[in-house]
């Protein structure tokens, strides 16, 4: 392969290298965009449970804190009383609610997740396969100027 066919493979490579390194960030900023989807569903999913749009109830639920909200691992459904909670801090009455909505939405999530995770994998091995044969070209590039330059010298 002569020295302009080389280079022209290098620019063509260069630029499907380029197109591809676009299109893995163009589906992390998807992935991104379903993260902070699933977690407004968690959100509303719990602002529905205990029937309060307040977000700190999630941080609240998370941590457990018995003063305020019911145990990690409490039943939905069930009144959490606190005996040593303050007089003024009343129980917090969860509702049970379906949670088929909930889980039917999140599956749709995780699934379009686990499509764009896959569809990243495929792209980052061709971008391996690339980015060894822009070496390859390289190496015949840098070879061919050598070469040249030596029967000059």
């Amino acid at each position: 392969m002569g020295l302009a066919a080389s280079q022209a493979r290098l620019l063509m490579l260069t630029a499907r290298k380029s197109d591809i390194e676009f299109s893995v960030q163009i589906i992390n900023q998807r992935r991104t965009a379903l993260a902070a989807q699933s977690g407004q569903l968690i959100r509303q999913y719990v602002a529905a449970m205990y029937q309060n749009d307040d977000p700190t109830v999630l941080n609240q639920t998370i941590l457990g804190d018995p003063s305020t909200t019911q145990p990690v691992g409490a039943l939905p459904g069930f009144i959490f009383t606190d005996p040593t909670a303050p007089a003024n801090v009343g129980p917090v009455q969860q509702t049970p609610i379906a949670t088929g909505d909930y889980e039917i939405k999140m599956a749709q999530v995780q699934a379009l997740d686990k499509e764009l995770e896959l569809r990243e994998k495929n792209l980052e091995t061709q971008h391996k396969a690339i980015e060894t044969e822009y070496d390859a070209v390289k190496k015949v590039i840098d070879k061919n100027i050598e070469i040249s330059f030596k029967t000059f010298g």
